[in-house]
């Protein structure tokens, strides 16, 4: 998977030390994967789940602490990072 926009979730990192090991292990994770689609996804990451408005996918980021939500066009294999929010931030919001 080739994954774009990897500044967001520099930048949530340094606002957010605590958050910069789960991101990474996440972006190590991402980049080796190849998912066809979403069911695929869900075997590496089970708790991932696509917003019903947005179609994105939201995935939870360190013990649920953080979540970031990317746009996945399967067949190119591109993630987008959009945006990486604390728990509480997300909860405020609706996808």
């Amino acid at each position: 998977m080739r994954i774009l926009s990897e500044a967001v979730a520099a930048r949530f990192a340094a606002r957010y030390p605590a958050a910069r090991k789960p991101l990474q292990r996440f972006l190590a994770i991402a980049k080796e994967a190849d998912w066809p689609h979403f069911a695929a996804l869900r075997q590496t990451f089970g708790a991932a789940d696509i917003g019903n408005r947005t179609g994105r996918v939201m995935f939870d980021i360190g013990g649920n602490k953080y979540r970031l939500i990317a746009s996945i066009d399967f067949k190119e294999q591109i993630l987008v990072i959009e945006r990486v929010l604390t728990h509480a931030d997300y909860s405020r919001e609706k996808f």
